[in-house]
């Protein structure tokens, strides 16, 4: 392998290796969401799902 294919392939490496450790770091910070919308427990079932289809008016 040529110099360049070496460069370009450590490169490369770098870039989706470190996006994965970013998006690991990032859903460790903050695994859930805390801002939701008012009202939407209002779509929850018991176990925080929804219990049927959700229809809102846009």
């Amino acid at each position: 392998m040529s110099g360049a294919a070496i460069t370009l392939m450590v490169i490369s490496i770098v870039v989706l290796w470190g996006g994965l450790a970013a998006s690991i770091v990032a859903i460790v910070r903050r695994p859930d969401r805390t801002d939701w919308p008012e009202g939407w427990a209002d779509d929850r079932g018991p176990e925080g799902r929804p219990d049927k289809p959700v229809e809102h008016d846009t």
